[in-house]
């Protein structure tokens, strides 16, 4: 890694590749585009990192990983940012984003961050917040329009924590990520939480994509977030874990999750007070949606093929195991679907699956007429006396 402010032709050149790749592809969505990135970067408003010879502020020294280059531009001062040039970088530790810095790349799949054989730590890009680091973690972090792969051997993506009240500001965090790519990780895909209330508090998610997760695509500890366009193909857990109160999620998708023997639902609410409008969930081992929290809205989102297929309470559109909850969508087998590269006979068996004790329900869902197998029944469960369940097919 060495600094080379000096010499600014290469960083031209370079930038205006990038810029003229990536300005099509990437719009602004609250932040700049990666070819807005590259042109401040040619004029050293940020700092850059390129391979060796690019003439980057910053170059990689592959013998050490990219990291070095990236943590040296960020530095240890707030309100700082860097612009990681397009190409595969191999990283042997984690990058680490202290409070108000941000991580921009040329593109979700233009700019590569790959874990290396003999990876030290348990994700690739992190909040200050391990003991050795302090153990606070620092926030308001940004990370857009770059990929991330842990090669089956990172447990995370993204793992932001945030472990005590802030001191400059607060209550709400916020990290940003936007157009964020993560693959192959061993654990979940990205983890936003803390052991402060609320964890990373008012996040933002958008435009993102998970795949082949070990653990869920995205865990969301932390509450008051927004999550927005994203999707999620594979994770053995499940695709979205909402657990942090109040968040809404809208536009997103989720399929492929489960393993043959794990049943892993695509979107599970087990915290109160979620908002979840527009998604759906397709080809799933395991339930579409699964509400868990009281106080929750679920509109206009779609249950395609979704379950293990063995029973119904793991094969259903919808499972609602809480009181009080507003439904509104569709659910429906269709001729073939169902994840069957992942388990055998992996369907819907059940549009709607009311546990034990559930009341105060509004629910209106409308299922196909054909009944594809392995559909059994429209209903699975008792309606309360205190609800309101039509499901219509």
């Amino acid at each position: 890694m060495q600094d080379k402010r000096s010499d600014r032709r290469s960083l031209l050149r370079a930038a205006a590749v990038s810029a003229g790749a990536a300005a099509v592809a990437a719009p602004a969505l609250g932040g700049i585009t990666p070819a807005q990135a590259a042109a401040l970067a040619s004029t050293g408003a940020i700092p850059w990192v390129g391979p060796a010879g690019s003439g980057a502020t910053y170059e990689v020294n592959t013998t050490v990983g990219a990291q070095a280059a990236i943590n040296a531009a960020l530095g240890s001062a707030s309100m700082k940012a860097v612009f990681v040039a397009p190409g595969q970088y191999k990283l042997k530790s984690p990058v680490v984003l202290g409070d108000k810095q941000a991580l921009i790349g040329a593109g979700p799949l233009v700019t590569m961050l790959r874990a290396d054989t003999g990876f030290s730590g348990s994700a690739l890009v992190i909040n200050p917040w391990t003991a050795a680091l302090g153990a606070v973690g620092a926030s308001r972090q940004c990370v857009s329009d770059i990929g991330l792969d842990g090669a089956n051997l990172v447990a995370n993506g993204v793992n932001f924590q945030m472990n005590a009240t802030p001191t400059t500001y607060g209550p709400d965090p916020a990290p940003w990520l936007t157009r964020v790519f993560v693959t192959r990780t061993t654990g979940d895909g990205i983890y936003l939480g803390g052991t402060y209330v609320g964890g990373q508090r008012e996040f933002k998610v958008t435009d993102c994509r998970v795949e082949n997760a070990g653990g869920w695509a995205y865990n969301l500890q932390s509450s008051d977030g927004f999550v927005s366009g994203c999707s999620a193909q594979g994770g053995d857990a499940g695709g979205y874990l909402i657990s942090g109160g109040n968040i809404k999620i809208w536009g997103s998708k989720v399929y492929g999750t489960g393993t043959s023997t794990a049943v892993a639902p695509g979107f599970k609410i087990e915290s109160a007070r979620a908002t979840v409008v527009g998604c759906e969930a397709q080809d799933t081992a395991g339930n579409g949606f699964e509400i868990r929290a009281a106080n929750c809205t679920i509109s206009g989102c779609t249950a395609d093929s979704t379950g293990f297929g063995s029973s119904d309470g793991d094969s259903a559109g919808f499972y609602v195991a809480a009181s009080v909850a507003n439904i509104e969508g569709g659910a429906f087998q269709r001729a073939g679907g169902g994840g069957k590269w992942i388990v055998s006979g992996a369907g819907m068996r059940t549009a709607l699956y009311l546990a034990s004790g559930v009341d105060y329900l509004s629910v209106r869902l409308v299922t196909g007429p054909d009944r594809q197998t392995p559909f059994v029944r429209l209903i699975t469960g008792t309606v309360g006396a205190r609800s309101s369940v039509s499901v219509l097919g």
